[in-house]
């Protein structure tokens, strides 16, 4: 399990070296790690300059046999905030999750909606964006379970 973890973080972090992406130019890509629950690989795609498609798998932190993925759509709220002169956005969404390993019996493959609320803050050189996100699952297919994820990216 280790050594499919330990491949799956080098080829995306290959991935991020090789396909930088200006955050809010419409139709760039930008591919990363995201550190949390789940850990794995990450990426985002610009729709427009408020709308993005944002996708992820990884593993839990807590239990290795847990793999989730999920995609959820994004709007985003540029330059939201400031903090000592440097400008941080706001972005909310909605999506799907599917998490294995959860649910009633805590083997169940479970299938549900996301709802994550972020900042981002974005360097021009080099090309990089930073974020932490929190999202709220919830499974319903085929049983419930309510779950949480926190990130960092």
């Amino acid at each position: 399990m280790k050594s499919r973890m330990f491949s799956l973080l080098s080829l995306a972090a290959c991935l991020l070296v090789a396909l930088p992406a200006s955050a809010e130019t419409p139709h760039s890509t930008g591919l990363g790690l995201t550190l949390g629950n789940p850990t794995g690989a990450t990426g985002r795609t610009w729709l427009s300059g408020e709308n993005s498609l944002a996708y992820g798998a990884g593993w839990s932190i807590t239990d290795s046999s847990k793999f989730q993925v999920y995609a959820d759509y994004l709007w985003a709220r540029p330059a939201a905030f400031e903090v000592n002169s440097e400008k941080f956005d706001f972005f909310f969404g909605g999506g799907l999750g599917l998490r294995s390993h959860s649910g009633k019996n805590d083997n169940e493959l479970v299938l549900g909606p996301r709802i994550p609320v972020g900042v981002s803050y974005e360097f021009s050189h080099p090309d990089l964006e930073l974020f932490a996100v929190f999202a709220l699952n919830a499974g319903f297919i085929p049983s419930s379970d309510v779950y949480v994820d926190l990130n960092l990216g």
